[in-house]
């Protein structure tokens, strides 16, 4: 059996997995502590902060993401708005955090709204998509398949956007409230307690427990940006809130708190390691400080948190276990999504975190990623990144992998289609029933008729021989006769005439007896296929009798059996998508590959012809060349070149006129005779 503790009521198992926690509850925990390089520790939070700066490449796919489902949007939803908001609009968030996106849209209720968008974008090859339809704000997630960046969207989630708006105010506050809030959700994210779908916090509640923190160190690095005397009272979807904030916060802080990132990173895994606030208290910004769980009457239901331990069975806790207020929405407490392990695991990981930082570790140690599988830390804009250092033939193996399962996809959507037609035709058949009960009308219609037929045939046949002998018996026997009459003989051994009379007249009468036999035969055979063929039609009779019984009444059979091809089918269709998708991304690859092939043959080709005319101009005279073509010589295929490359033929023209005016020049310039040259008239002489 296993030991279980005395003190905590853990299990063994339990006490494993959450060693620092268990120490803590039996006052076994030891911490050794060194000095801590708070400069250290800021530097390396500053250098992880730089690094989340979000690239063009992911801002370009994040923008152009949004703008694919805002189309999409339109096109289903007439007059929709699809806003962007939570910590990638508010700037505490982290380079590779999800999207969250609100649907603004009036018709349909907001589940039903969501499932549509949820087969949607399984349509649009989108990864995991979930639907949570019973949260407070039903969303449905999913991830991106090409950048694996995670999405939410909700619908009519008005005040989240004011949310965002009240983060911002937070953020813009002081240069430490980002790198803090960053550091707090990216240890959150690494250990594997920053998933409301797993029953921890979701990230939004770890930036209200952040800024919390900062708002009651002390000093104080953060003021109560809510307070104020003028509130701003505001509908959103039927509900009165209040959204009052202050627009100029910087005016509100009245201390000067001089703390580097690392100090307060000390204090905070201090605070929550060695004072656990959720004792007593509740999380709630809109206050600037914590308030008590009487004054919010927010007391902590059962099953608590080692109750909930004990029985294994109890994988939620009470109401407000550690209970976080929404800083608009009052009655929301975002505690609700966490179940018994979440809440152990919040536990373990700060005890952890501030265990390694007392014994001199460094934040790097602090955020080891625990589940690799939760964190996307490497987004692909790359579309055939995978592809670049694999060779074109493995390539072109996988394409037709994939060519052959999308075949044979294509069968399974074929063969589904046509089960779910024959059910569709089955139901369709069962309700309005007068096929079957034709048919059954007419099988019943042709028994009595064959019947006579069988009592008319078996009466004739009767009539014809009662004493029936087989064909082939008589037919042997005739020949036996035939070849006794016929066979070769000496006057020895011929039979007497009266011997030969016997057998001529047994011959005929066997003749006559093959004939009445023959007739015979036919009847019976005749008979015997009335037979069966009424014997077929009475079991065909019995199956549509007992089709008509067990389907009369019973349609709904069919119905969920075409529904459930239905669910088959947008599965396979689903997988039909994928495979084109990825076949269409390696043709395109292959298509580049060859290009590129295609574009080196070209530069090669022209770096080598280049190279080839530089050497037939390096070796041959361009200016003899061109006179020896002028002057109407043969030229060689290599002379031809050159010339083409130096002006072409024009160029020879040109050569034989300027040789022509130097000739005509020289002979001017022998010409020494005195002569007189031509007067010009002037328009008086005429």
């Amino acid at each position: 059996m296993e030991q279980i503790c005395k003190i905590t009521g853990m299990s063994m198992a339990q006490q494993k997995k959450w060693p620092l926690f268990h120490s803590l509850l039996t006052d076994k925990l030891v911490i050794n502590r060194a000095e801590i390089s708070t400069d250290k520790l800021s530097k390396e939070i500053m250098q992880f902060c730089s690094r989340q700066e979000t690239t063009d490449e992911i801002q370009e796919r994040k923008d152009a993401i949004i703008s694919h489902l805002k189309k999409r949007f339109n096109r289903k939803f007439n007059g929709s708005k699809l806003t962007a908001f939570g910590s990638s609009e508010s700037g505490l968030g982290l380079k590779n955090g999800d999207i969250d996106l609100c649907l603004e849209f009036k018709g349909e209720k907001p589940k039903k709204v969501l499932t549509k968008i949820a087969r949607m974008l399984r349509e649009d090859g989108m990864e995991d998509v979930t639907l949570i339809a019973h949260a407070k704000v039903p969303i449905v997630k999913f991830t991106d398949s090409r950048t694996k960046i995670p999405i939410d969207i909700s619908i009519n989630n008005s005040l989240a956007i004011y949310n965002t708006s009240l983060l911002k105010l937070y953020n813009d506050c002081d240069v430490r409230v980002r790198p803090f809030v960053l550091a707090i959700k990216n240890w959150a994210l690494h250990r594997g307690i920053c998933n409301a779908a797993y029953g921890t916090f979701s990230s939004y509640a770890w930036t209200l427990i952040a800024l919390q923190f900062l708002q009651t160190s002390n000093p104080p690095v953060l003021p109560n940006i809510q307070q104020g005397d003028k509130r701003i009272l505001r509908e959103v979807e039927g509900t009165i809130y209040d959204l009052t904030m202050n627009e100029n916060p910087a005016d509100l802080i009245k201390s000067d708190n001089s703390d580097n990132i690392g100090d307060l990173i000390i204090d905070f895994f201090d605070q929550f390691s060695n004072n656990w606030p959720w004792d007593e208290n509740v999380i709630s910004i809109r206050s600037g400080k914590m308030i008590s769980r009487k004054e919010k009457n927010w007391e902590e239901d059962k099953p608590k948190l080692i109750d909930a331990l004990v029985d294994e069975n109890k994988l939620r806790l009470g109401k407000h276990s550690l209970p976080v207020e929404d800083p608009f929405d009052h009655l929301h407490d975002l505690s609700r999504v966490l179940r018994t392990e979440g809440v152990m695991d919040i536990r373990e990981e700060f005890l952890r975190a501030y265990r390694v930082l007392n014994e001199g570790g460094s934040w790097s140690e602090v955020v080891k990623t625990k589940f690799p599988e939760l964190v996307n830390d490497s987004p692909k804009t790359d579309l055939f990144e995978d592809l670049r250092e694999i060779p074109k033939q493995e390539v072109i193996d996988k394409l037709e992998i994939l060519q052959d399962q999308l075949n044979e996809v294509e069968s399974k959507i074929k063969v589904r289609k046509s089960e779910r037609n024959n059910a569709i035709e089955m139901s369709k058949a069962i309700r309005k029933n007068a096929e079957l009960k034709n048919e059954e009308n007419k099988l019943g219609n042709s028994l009595k008729p064959r019947r006579d037929k069988i009592e008319k045939v078996k009466k004739e046949r009767d009539s014809v021989n009662n004493n029936y002998i087989p064909v082939h018996w008589i037919e042997d026997e005739m020949m036996k006769v035939f070849y006794r009459l016929t066979e070769d003989v000496d006057q020895m051994s011929a039979p007497s005439l009266k011997k030969e009379k016997e057998l001529f007249s047994w011959f005929f009468e066997l003749q006559s007896m093959h004939q009445h036999s023959k007739k015979t035969r036919e009847l019976h055979n005749q008979f015997i296929k009335l037979l069966d063929e009424q014997k077929d039609t009475l079991d065909e009779l019995d199956l549509v009798k007992k089709s008509s019984n067990e389907l009369f009444g019973n349609y709904e059979n069919f119905d969920d059996l075409a529904h459930k091809l239905l669910l088959e089918l947008n599965s396979i269709h689903n997988e039909k998508r994928t495979l084109r998708r990825e076949i269409g991304r390696l043709e395109a690859w292959l298509r580049i590959c060859d290009r590129k092939k295609r574009d080196r043959k070209k530069s090669n080709y022209r770096k080598q012809n280049n190279r080839n005319i530089s050497k037939t101009r390096s070796s041959v005279n361009i200016e003899e060349v061109k006179s020896r073509a002028s002057s109407g010589e043969s030229i060689s295929l290599s002379d031809l070149g050159a010339l083409l490359n130096s002006g072409g033929f024009s160029s020879i023209q040109n050569v034989g006129k300027e040789k022509s005016e130097r000739k005509k020049k020289k002979k001017m310039n022998n010409n020494f005779t005195a002569s007189r040259g031509k007067r010009g008239r002037s328009k008086k002489n005429y």
